[in-house]
């Protein structure tokens, strides 16, 4: 393309106008960055300023929770010292009065004493003392020897015997206790003169047990100082500063030596401390309550750590932001073009989304929580005969009243009650799936399920051939039914005409073969005579098989429930097949347990399986084979019974054809051994009547193992098996289970 000339007045203009969007964008960049550095400033001025007021608040907080652990403390250190002043003026005037004239050594004062002792949890032992120091009574067991505590300062606190007044000595080490104790002692009084010292022993842990209540897990420590300084108590425990004056005695005697309480702060070592001290009132003791400064404000420098963090993200963030913004603007272009077309794909998957929905083949419909139609596609427009001028701003209940009107819901008093009424329960019981009948007689299949956001979506499949070829098909199955029915009615009347008259052959070919009548003169008659009774034996023995079998498949069959004894059983049918085994120079080898088994059921039944089973088995063992029977009972008490060869043997297929009725293994496995194939589906039969259940392992060329298991009576039809270990060759993975 070739270009056109451009004016040179045109093209200054031009380039004014670039240089102008050039100015404006570098003026909004340094508009965004001046704004960010005021933002950062603001935010940074408020968290200090926050911080500082938060300090301030906590170090308040602090002060305020430790002068109530304070007052607690004072008032109840107070409490105790007033109990033992009280209990020591009390024996003060009891002795005074209730011994005014004996002397003070004189058993009922120890009495009194040990009375007073034993009901107070303050002290351990109260002590008389004369005007030597030496103890003339006490609540505990006397020493060993007499003892004197005139160098005590709790007993040269009151020389020379003067006015009545309590003292506090400072604490002393304990032997008898491994602990601390300090003495308190007033003048005991008679005739209002002083006599002798009361002392009462106080352990130390009276004091620290109140104090451990009082701080609790505030973290805070108490002391209790006398007005010199030295310590009496503390809690946690200090037992290297008991009776010893802490580093921070003197800050603190100066300041309470101008109030009664107040607040220091200051250092115990390097450890800054918060403390707060109340004097107790007329008792010559200071409690102080201190806790560390940096345990104070733990919490306050967690949030300066939490306000840093927050205030490097805020500027992380908002010079972020400022580096987006301004390349936002360059970018802003192309978004744009972007977004058309975003808005032309998305058009064209709405198209598509749109042709797919009308091609699905089935009817569908949306409608959202509001009952609104949102999406349809014309297959359901047709399936339910609306017009097709539907829109987004058509309701779930104009539908509804709609089809009520033209009768498609049968007849209806009122059509906007019951739209109204099937609208309510449109929205629930789901997921739901139904089939409704329209008036055209099309069968519909509606299928709705609820979606996220509150809404319906409905799939409505026509399935009018569907449900016809389900009712033709029912009726073949009713009429193949019915026509099974009939063969086995046939069979079981054909089986009882056939049994008359095959009855009388065998009865008057046995007479001739016995000769009863007069002997045979030819011998070949004889011979035919008896092939005619063999003959005729084996046809009864087929004719007995399918009459079973018509019985069993008719669900006729007659059985008796009474106590069978599988022995017997079992001895019966080996009997009666041991002159067939020994032809075959098979061995038969039972192995049963050791008393009477007794299952409940029918006696001919059983025995009619156990003679197919071992007829079987003999039968499909190779010459000089050998077959194994065995009995137990399994834990629930039925009988599980196993019949093993080790014949021919059978695949899988094999096994499941033998089952079947008239069904034989193929042609090579049971060439040459005959029989009508009726043998295992008629002991299969019988057993399932029985409640049993029938097991087969076969192996080919390897031989058969078939399990019978019947219940005990009254045992339950789906209880577990759990068969007893009855012996015989172990399970081969390679045989064939059925």
């Amino acid at each position: 393309m070739i270009g056109l000339p451009v004016a040179p007045g045109k093209m200054t203009q031009m380039r004014a106008q670039g240089l102008l969007r050039i100015i404006q964008r570098i003026r909004l960049q340094r508009a965004m960055i001046v704004l960010c550095a005021i933002l950062v400033t603001a935010y940074g001025g408020s968290a200090f300023v926050w911080l500082w007021r938060a300090q301030e608040q906590t170090l308040k907080n602090a002060a305020a929770t430790l002068d109530s652990i304070a007052r607690s403390t004072e008032i109840g250190t107070n409490r105790s010292i007033f109990e033992i002043d009280a209990m020591l003026l009390g024996i003060d005037r009891a002795v005074a009065e209730l011994f005014p004239d004996v002397p003070l050594s004189d058993r009922g004062v120890t009495a009194l004493l040990r009375r007073l002792n034993d009901h107070s949890l303050l002290v351990r032992d109260i002590m008389i003392l004369d005007r030597t120091g030496s103890v003339v009574n006490r609540a505990g067991s006397p020493p060993t020897r007499p003892r004197n505590y005139a160098g005590r300062p709790f007993f040269a606190a009151h020389l020379p015997f003067g006015p009545a007044r309590l003292y506090i000595e400072p604490p002393q080490p304990d032997s008898a206790i491994e602990g601390w104790s300090f003495f308190v002692s007033r003048p005991l009084m008679r005739n209002g003169a002083a006599v002798a010292i009361i002392a009462a022993e106080v352990p130390l842990t009276t004091l620290t047990g109140l104090f451990s209540a009082v701080v609790a897990n505030s973290g805070s420590q108490v002391a209790l100082l006398r007005n010199d300084g030295t310590l009496v108590a503390s809690e946690p425990p200090r037992g290297d500063w008991i009776g010893r004056r802490p580093a921070f005695a003197p800050a603190l005697l100066a300041a309470a030596a101008t109030r009664d309480s107040g607040f220091l702060e200051g250092a115990a070592g390097e450890e800054p401390l918060l403390s707060t001290f109340r004097r107790i009132p007329a008792r010559p003791l200071i409690v102080v309550v201190s806790r560390r400064r940096s345990q104070v404000l733990r919490d306050w420098r967690t949030d300066c750590l939490v306000a840093a963090a927050a205030f490097a993200v805020f500027v992380a963030m908002a010079g972020s932001l400022t580096w987006l913004m301004v390349r936002a603007l360059g970018r802003r272009e192309a978004a744009l073009a972007e977004l058309r077309a975003g808005e032309e794909r998305l058009k064209q998957k709405t198209v598509l989304l749109q042709s797919t929905l009308e091609n699905i083949g089935e009817g569908l419909s949306v409608f959202d929580r509001q009952g609104r139609l949102t999406a349809w596609n014309t297959r359901f427009v047709d399936l339910f005969d609306l017009s097709a001028d539907l829109t987004t701003d058509t309701t779930l209940e104009d539908l509804m009243r709609l089809m009520a009107s033209r009768g498609d819901f049968g007849p209806v008093v009122d059509p906007v009650l019951d739209a109204r009424r099937r609208t309510e329960t449109f929205y629930r019981e789901l997921p739901a799936v139904r089939e409704w009948i329209t008036k055209a007689g099309r069968t519909l299949q509606i299928g709705r399920n609820a979606m996220p956001d509150g809404g319906i979506v409905t799939i409505y499949s026509d399935i009018t051939e569907r449900k016809a070829a389900e009712l033709t098909m029912t009726e073949a199955r009713a009429q193949a039914e019915t026509a099974n029915r009939s063969k086995s009615d046939f069979l079981a009347n054909m089986s009882h005409e056939l049994r008359t008259p095959l009855n009388a052959i065998i009865g008057f070919s046995e007479i001739i073969a016995s000769e009863i009548l007069g002997p045979i003169s030819d011998k070949k008659y004889l011979e035919y005579i008896k092939d005619v009774h063999a003959s005729g034996l084996h046809l009864l023995a087929i004719i007995n098989d399918v009459l079973d079998m018509s019985k069993i498949e008719a669900g006729k069959l007659d059985l008796a429930s009474e106590p069978v004894l599988v022995q017997r059983v079992v001895a019966d049918s080996v009997r009666m097949l041991s002159e067939r085994a020994r032809s075959r120079d098979v061995e038969l080898a039972t192995t049963l347990l050791e008393g009477d088994i007794a299952v409940c059921g029918d006696e001919r039944a059983i025995k009619q399986i156990v003679l197919n089973l071992l007829s079987n088995a003999v039968k499909f063992s190779h010459e000089g084979g050998r077959v194994d029977i065995r009995a137990g009972l399994d834990r629930n008490g039925g009988l599980v019974l196993e019949i093993e060869d080790y014949g021919i043997g059978m695949t899988g297929d094999e096994i499941e054809r033998a089952l079947q009725p008239f069904g034989q293994a193929t042609a090579v496995a049971t060439g040459g051994y005959g029989g009508t194939g009726l043998g295992l589906p008629i002991c299969k039969g019988l057993i399932e009547a029985l409640g049993g259940d029938l097991a087969i392992e076969s192996s080919a060329g390897r031989g058969t193992l078939v399990r019978i298991r019947l219940p005990a009576q009254g045992e339950p039809e789906n209880s577990a098996p759990a068969i007893v270990p009855l012996g015989g060759i172990d399970a081969r993975s390679d045989r064939a289970v059925a």
